[in-house]
């Protein structure tokens, strides 16, 4: 794996509590092309969150950790473990109906709302509360974000999998959408999108990356958790 020394989205995060749509999408962006290349492979990767998506020195978005990663799964086939971070479960592995490539689709739908808005939806300070407001809560969305942003993440979110923005042409459906209407798939594709430089701290004049720095558990978030149950 590439050294990638700009930290992760969560603690940029933690430093500028939520970003510009236009900085956000490019993250999306590239994310979405790494998920479509997993799926491709019959591989969903389950445990999509800030804390796994690492930063280069260019400030491009990677993901990490594969540990919740499961290859072979299709379509036809559903997966019914019940594994993933609380916070960023979809319905159906809450239900423990069975689980398919959607679920990473639902996954960019919260990282998306999270980046743009600085806390996870349906966010509660209570596990049980949390999920049961990401099986039937009201989905509240900012008035300041754009209506493109609010239909992306909408659609993403949708707690149907098999109506879920991607259940048909799976990434290039979610490609087509218009909040990305003015991504270059091909630069994105080549790392010529120009993200936002990794922020850069100092410590007796020496520069230090993100990752390197102590920060504050951001308070408004459910952290720390992954799980894992066979079914």
């Amino acid at each position: 794996m590439d050294f990638c020394p700009g930290g992760d989205l969560s603690k940029l995060l933690d430093i500028k509590r939520k970003l510009p749509e236009e900085d956000a999408k490019i993250y999306v962006a590239e994310i979405l092309l790494a998920i479509e290349c997993l799926h491709k492979n019959n591989i969903i990767f389950r445990d999509l969150k800030p804390e796994n998506v690492v930063l280069d020195s260019e400030g491009h978005a990677l993901l990490t950790d594969f540990g919740l990663s499961k290859k072979g799964v299709t379509d036809e086939e559903l997966n019914k473990s019940f594994c993933g971070s609380p916070a960023y479960l979809p319905p159906e592995i809450l239900s423990k109906q069975g689980h398919n490539r959607m679920a990473d689709w639902y996954g960019l739908g919260v990282m998306t709302y999270e980046l743009l808005v600085g806390i996870p939806p349906y966010y509660a300070n209570e596990r049980e509360q949390l999920f049961d407001n990401i099986r039937k809560g009201p989905l509240k969305i900012p008035r300041s974000l754009s209506n493109e942003a609010k239909s992306f993440i909408v659609a993403l979110l949708n707690r149907d999998p098999n109506k879920r923005l991607g259940s048909n042409l799976d990434g290039e459906e979610v490609r087509e959408h218009s909040w990305l209407s003015n991504i270059n798939w091909k630069d994105c594709y080549d790392r010529k999108l120009k993200p936002p430089k990794p922020t850069e701290q100092t410590f007796n004049n020496v520069p230090l990356r993100i990752n390197f720095m102590d920060t504050d558990e951001n308070k408004n978030k459910i952290t720390g958790w992954s799980f894992y149950e066979e079914q």
